[in-house]
């Protein structure tokens, strides 16, 4: 049985805290959300060329503020 997984793994590294993160997604998903594990922050995640390590960006601009303080 060699079919066409129905879920793939979206594997992302949160923009806040650097922790990473994992979410099961259907199959031909380019775009959800999810929360860190972690600290929670809230992100879109998107696909990449690369088949398990997704982009992840925070879902508001309020919750990236912490970057302007570093």
């Amino acid at each position: 049985m060699t079919g066409t997984p129905l879920d793939v793994t979206a594997e992302w590294i949160c923009a806040r805290c650097g922790s990473t993160n994992r979410r099961l997604v259907p199959a031909g998903t380019m775009q959800t959300e999810d929360s860190c594990a972690s600290c929670h922050t809230p992100h879109i995640i998107e696909a990449e060329t690369r088949p398990v390590r997704w982009r992840a960006l925070p879902k508001s601009r309020g919750s990236d503020t912490w970057l302007a303080r570093k």
